[in-house]
């Protein structure tokens, strides 16, 4: 994707700490983290202002950065997006209490321990379950709500979204679509939360002309 787009525009792509290539964060990291190491590579390459893309995790990161810096971005597109909470169900309640319940236990010595790692079995996700190292990273940044910020972002906005998304649904896209001032909204039919990879055709097509207007 960077390939073909990069025919047409300057492109920067980098691992976050922890993603790819690069190391684990020295601590555990919180959005804001991210955001700034995205400022401080921009500056260290000269970059002033750019379009700023960013997928699911790296949507959050985006969408800090547009709202807290305005200076820095220019356009910016959201591709199935994390950022807005899940809704609070019965079901994600219980889980919470069992999560309280399993951090409190977990403090009485080994046998609490061993209680809490089966509690932990039962009730993670999938993706605290595969974060490893970054799992307190990931808690960090799973736990914060960007809606109030979303209105204060500036730049020209491009929502892209896989119709079939389970991960950040389309009523995280219709959300966002509204407290973002002026945000357009594209569904992308037959795609799930990776639609760039699902519908890349589809994808491009809106890209393109967004980024080059």
């Amino acid at each position: 994707m960077a390939e073909d787009l990069g025919r047409f525009n300057r492109i920067t792509t980098f691992d976050f700490p922890g993603h790819g290539q690069s190391d684990l964060p020295p601590a555990a990291w919180a959005v804001d983290d991210f955001a700034g190491l995205t400022l401080e590579l921009m500056a260290a390459l000269g970059i002033d202002r750019a379009s700023v893309l960013g997928h699911s995790f790296g949507g959050r990161v985006a969408i800090k950065l547009a709202a807290a810096h305005p200076d820095k971005v220019d356009r910016l597109v959201l591709v199935d997006s994390a950022g807005v909470p899940p809704p609070q169900t019965a079901r994600r309640r219980l889980k919470r209490f069992a999560s309280r319940f399993a951090n409190t236990i977990g403090r009485l010595g080994r046998p609490g321990r061993a209680v809490r790692r089966k509690i932990v079995a039962r009730i993670a996700s999938p993706d605290y379950k595969a974060a490893g190292p970054l799992r307190d990273t990931f808690l960090a940044v799973v736990r914060e709500d960007l809606r109030p910020m979303m209105p204060e972002i500036k730049a020209p906005t491009l929502l892209l979204w896989g119709e079939s998304d389970e991960d950040t649904t389309l009523a995280d896209a219709h959300a966002m679509e509204k407290l973002i001032p002026g945000a357009r909204l594209l569904v992308i039919k037959n795609a799930g939360h990776f639609s760039y990879l699902d519908q890349y055709g589809r994808f491009r097509l809106a890209v393109m002309p967004f980024l080059n207007d």
